[in-house]
């Protein structure tokens, strides 16, 4: 008889250990649905982000080989290289947007279904999909601009400190840079307030990530460090390939040998671009594990500081019959 696993239980008080335990619980109790859906909308645009970082990639390996074989290059050259890179900005941040979008609209469904995520139909993942995906652009408009403006403040800081003392201006660098990051971890657990509280506004869960953030800061501090262990891990496995190629590649175009057969070939730059898109994928994969650990984190600190877990349970209290 096959076991039934427990529901996580994503608004409860967790030690540190019970919140990567609980991370990569729902991971792999989910893994065939999450990769599933993960392939059918990540694949895609893996493949066309692949297309314009690849593009950039060797649009930047050709400009640095122009610097250091002809000298300065012409505006024509730099105006190419400034619109590959944009492109390749905007189809990666619109990549992470779904992929945002994606895994909250999973865990959104194994909230609300019985069922969890088995027996899952794209025609209840499309609901969700859309809200998550618009609720994840608004966030990011209004979290560039409270960066903009946090960070413009900052730098008027650094400005008036420098002008009144060129060391003072220094250490202010360093201690402001401090500051900054202090401020940026907190702020991401609005991601899971935004996506997961539909009565809360964008502004609303900006104010409660930070402040549920503060209140548990070494623990979004803890979580994201050993996520991004792991995580680094899997880049580097699936990024090492096309890193290789690309390095040959700079390699070859840096020491001007336009003949360089086979590694100016047809052959080798889909070959790279195959190895692009496994990089993507990896990406991706390590945005789905840096996701799920840091919603785990805003349910153990929304429980343990505005106890929103004992109020779940109280709200279903009715639904028990009364012997």
């Amino acid at each position: 008889m096959q076991q039934i696993q427990t529901k996580i239980e994503f608004y409860r008080t967790r030690t540190f250990t019970e919140k990567l335990t609980d991370t990569f619980g729902f991971l792999r109790e989910n893994w065939k649905p999450l990769t599933k859906y993960f392939i059918y909308v990540m694949l895609p645009i893996s493949i066309v982000v692949a297309f314009f970082v690849n593009h950039f990639f060797n649009g930047y390996l050709s400009f640095v080989a122009m610097v250091e074989n002809v000298g300065t290059p012409g505006n024509q050259e730099l105006m190419k290289f400034g619109l590959t890179t944009l492109g390749s900005a905007v189809v990666s941040v619109f990549a992470y947007l779904v992929l945002v979008a994606l895994i909250y609209a999973m865990i959104r469904l194994y909230v609300l279904r019985e069922d969890r995520l088995n027996n899952l139909s794209m025609s209840e993942v499309k609901p969700h999909l859309w809200f998550c995906m618009k609720r994840s652009m608004l966030l990011l408009l209004v979290g560039l601009l409270l960066i903009a403006v946090i960070g413009g403040g900052l730098v008027l800081v650094f400005i008036g400190l420098s002008s009144v003392n060129r060391y003072l201006g220094l250490a202010s660098v360093i201690v402001l840079y401090a500051l900054l990051v202090i401020i940026l971890l907190p702020m991401m657990l609005a991601t899971p307030a935004y996506m997961l509280e539909d009565n809360l506004g964008v502004f609303g869960a900006y104010l409660k990530g930070l402040r549920l953030g503060f209140a548990t800061w070494l623990g979004v501090f803890g979580v994201t460090f050993v996520v991004g262990l792991v995580t680094g891990v899997v880049q580097t496995f699936t990024m090492l390939p096309w890193y290789a190629m690309a390095l040959i590649k700079m390699i070859v175009s840096v020491a001007n040998k336009q003949d360089g057969g086979f590694f100016n070939s047809f052959t080798y730059d889909f070959i790279q671009y195959l190895t692009c898109i496994l990089s993507c994928l990896g990406y991706f994969v390590s945005g789905i594990v840096s996701l799920v650990g840091i919603t785990i984190q805003y349910g153990h600190a929304s429980d343990k500081i505005d106890g929103v877990g004992v109020d779940r349970h109280i709200e279903k209290f009715d639904e028990f019959d009364n012997l």
